[in-house]
């Protein structure tokens, strides 16, 4: 039986889609496209004189720049991780046939033109033209792969210090890579250059030119005015919490946090006491964990409980409040350097109103929220995995 994300995936790729059979020619594929599509393709290559243009010099174009290997070497080592694996599946199959794929993962491909969706007979084709599968076969080298592998590892370290810290310098990242990496250490004029790469398109992070931070996109983008600078202030003189590699390279899956014991002690305690349906308090203990993380007073804490209708009896409060503030002492903050208060010795009683000093409120994808992606799937199954 098809779930309601399930038909909700399948409608955001309809939508997509070229309704009819699929072909593997790029030149046919792009003589078949509307001038509209064919104008984001040739907005997306920057390819001057554009709006001039007539639909088949338009076509030609953006041939060209699809099939240009200087291009294609540019921009394969950047994927992310899913799209380099449907990137790898659409190369190696004649396509990919698979109605719910999550947008997130080839949104990328098709916005370039590295791979078309056909709808057809009721069922949805990913097909990588043929002229993108020679340029790839002709650059697809050792070189290539190693220097796609180091790629995805920085990109990871990057993705996991900003989840993980929220700020950070350049060279405090290339103090725990080479410290992590010392068989392939990187020279900071070399992770300048990885920055700049991964920068040409929009990342979870930014680069602040008049700090030098490296910074969460959400704070630099939405944070309230003066919230950077406080964060700033907050971390000055706190040592980084570092763990080992693999514990590390965890935090660049936007939905990964540690499951403390304090976590666990809450989720028991409500499905004992309060609720028994698991689901519902995943999602609970998941947005709890994440609202402590930003720093959320104890009202909004409580809030959660109220949108799930999970009722909390007044003999319960002392309780509940408790475990709240467990959870929130035993989290970790981007105003510690990701240490949590309690190691740092900084343990905290939440104002109801206030929440913690000065908390860092950024406009972040609650986990269990839509993907803003529009896949229809719930951020962490989507582009918060």
């Amino acid at each position: 039986m098809i779930t309601e994300f399930e038909q909700m995936l399948e409608q955001t790729n309809i939508q997509h889609a070229i309704v009819g059979e699929g072909s593997h020619g790029l030149r046919e594929i792009l003589a078949g496209l509307t001038k509209t599509r064919l104008s984001s393709l040739a907005k997306i290559y920057t390819i001057p004189g554009r709006s001039k243009m007539s639909q088949d010099e338009l076509a030609k174009a953006a041939f060209e720049r699809i099939t240009d290997p200087g291009l294609l070497e540019s921009l394969l080592p950047i994927l992310d991780p899913e799209e380099w694996a449907v990137f790898k599946a659409a190369y190696a199959e004649p396509f990919i046939q698979d109605n719910h794929m999550p947008f997130g993962y080839y949104h990328s491909l098709l916005e370039r033109g590295l791979i078309f969706t056909y709808f057809h007979q009721g069922k949805l084709y990913l097909i990588m033209p043929d002229e993108v599968k020679a340029a790839f076969a002709a650059m697809n080298t050792e070189a290539f792969r190693e220097a796609r592998r180091k790629h995805a590892l920085v990109l990871k370290y990057l993705l996991a210090l900003t989840n993980l810290y929220g700020v950070y310098t350049p060279d405090k990242l290339l103090d725990i890579f080479n410290g992590q990496n010392a068989a392939e250490p990187l020279s900071k004029t070399e992770l300048e250059a990885y920055i700049g790469q991964f920068l040409q398109r929009e990342q979870k992070f930014v680069l602040e030119e008049e700090s030098g931070y490296l910074v969460d996109s959400g704070l630099a983008h939405y944070g309230k005015e003066g919230e950077l600078e406080a964060l700033l202030q907050q971390i000055q003189g706190k040592p980084h919490y570092v763990p080992d590699k693999d514990e590390l390279l965890k935090y660049a899956d936007d939905g990964y946090f540690e499951f403390t014991p304090q976590l666990a002690a809450l989720k028991n305690y409500v499905l004992e006491h309060l609720c028994d349906d698991v689901n519902l308090v995943d999602g609970l203990v998941d947005d709890i964990q994440l609202g402590c993380s930003m720093g959320a007073p104890l009202e909004e804490l409580l809030d959660e409980f109220e949108k799930r209708e999970i009722l909390i009896e007044a003999a319960q409060a002392k309780q509940v409040i408790g475990l709240l503030f467990d959870v929130s002492n035993h989290t970790r903050i981007w105003a510690n350097c990701g240490h949590t208060p309690a190691e740092l010795g900084s343990e905290k009683t939440m104002d109801p109103q206030t929440g913690g000093n000065n908390p860092v409120r950024v406009k972040k994808v609650g986990r269990n929220e839509p993907c803003p992606c529009g896949s229809g799937l719930k951020y962490k199954k989507c582009c918060g995995k």
